[in-house]
């Protein structure tokens, strides 16, 4: 059973917001022109009202905080600039974390000021070990001190600056948190005059959608498209999706649950996927070469370690721990190789019981080779 949910959920939402509009104006409308150019799609009357309506809450975001862009860039100034909409914000306010999908910040933000510091300790060591991966992790019954939350930044694939900086959010973050939960609410503030005209987008998708569903679940129907629909265990049939807003091009599944045969999936699905696009044909799209990708392939190949992963599952499947012991190198560091090995599809993955697995696409590999062969070695 699918059960869409159109309510705007305003922690994330209102922390995506800030992100945007940390970065130089205008981000969504070139953000989704580079978008569309990527996969190759004519953007329909539909798609263009997502996005007009989506730079039109930027540029009030943009108003609203004119004053205040040196602290908003504080929070939000280390994301990479064209690339995932998200800042270590949404690690230090836990935007990732187990919390209701929809509730006010106010709401959110108690909670998260009743927290201890083990409680808060581990969810920022998570969302340190999950930031700009691909993959979600669980963390096997780990309990993180704040020493293993240093190591985990000094893992990651950052400048000293940004590491330094994270440092801080995570030492002070009882102050920072306050202070950011103001910008939040007046991010929340600046969506809700809007949230008529969203959730009438949100409602035009589920209607879309569930056409194009039928019987079958959102869950299932993303495996299949994404993942050639591989070997999940438990029930795909319950799935609860939830619209996505300002981060109107994501789409993902989670799925939760004590018990791997009675798991949940949950579904998130960017509003910009209306009814004239086929996942599929991105998908397709996705996996065309052309020099640019050749290129960034190339370069990948080109840095040992992710040469290593992909040699090391062109056999069988192996999983982070597993590729971590074999190369002698961090879960944290294989976590990173890996998400830039599945964004250019290189590698694909299997969710089995708890683990995730990955595995060499030999496909992809083909088609690189063959590249190569017809652009340099023209008989």
């Amino acid at each position: 059973m699918n059960r869409f949910h159109c309510e705007i959920q305003y922690v994330p939402e209102s922390i995506t917001l800030l992100n945007i509009i940390s970065q130089p104006a205008p981000f969504i409308s070139e953000y989704m022109n580079r978008i569309a150019a990527k996969y190759g799609v004519d953007p329909d009357r539909q798609m263009n009202d997502v996005v007009d309506l989506l730079q039109e809450i930027e540029d009030a975001a943009r108003a609203e905080f004119a004053k205040d862009m040196e602290d908003i860039r504080f929070f939000c100034g280390n994301q990479k600039e064209n690339e995932r909409i998200e800042s270590f914000a949404n690690i230090m306010m836990l935007a990732q974390g187990n919390h209701p999908k929809v509730q006010p910040v106010s709401e959110f933000i108690a909670g998260l000021n009743r927290m201890s510091d083990d409680e808060y300790t581990a969810v920022f060591y998570k969302g340190v070990k999950e930031y700009g991966s691909m993959t979600v992790e669980d963390l096997d019954d780990e309990k993180p001190t704040a020493l293993d939350v240093f190591e985990r930044i000094h893992q990651m694939d950052a400048s000293d600056g940004e590491k330094l900086h994270l440092q801080k959010l995570f030492i002070h973050h009882k102050d920072y948190i306050n202070k950011f939960a103001q910008l939040m609410e007046r991010s929340a503030d600046v969506l809700k005059k809007y949230e008529k005209k969203l959730m009438a987008l949100g409602n035009k998708l589920a209607d879309s959608y569930e056409r194009i569903l039928g019987d079958t679940s959102m869950a299932k129907y993303i495996m299949q498209e994404f993942y050639q629909n591989p070997p999940i265990p438990g029930n795909l049939e319950d799935c609860e999706i939830y619209v996505s807003y300002m981060k109107c091009v994501a789409m993902g599944c989670l799925f939760e649950g004590d018990d791997i045969k009675n798991v949940k999936a949950n579904v998130s699905l960017g509003v910009i996927f209306c009814s004239s696009i086929k996942i599929s044909d991105l998908m397709k799209k996705r996996a065309t070469l052309d020099e640019e990708k050749v290129l960034a392939m190339l370069k990948l190949l080109a840095d040992k370690s992710k040469f290593e992963i992909l040699s090391a599952t062109v056999d069988a499947p192996a999983y982070g721990a597993q590729l971590a012991s074999m190369l002698g190198l961090t879960t944290a560091t294989i976590s990173h190789h890996t998400s830039a090995l599945l964004d250019q599809n290189l590698l694909t993955l299997d969710k089995v019981d708890t683990k995730i697995y990955y595995r060499a696409n030999p496909d992809m590999i083909r088609s690189l080779v063959k590249y190569l062969q017809d652009n340099l070695l023209r008989d």
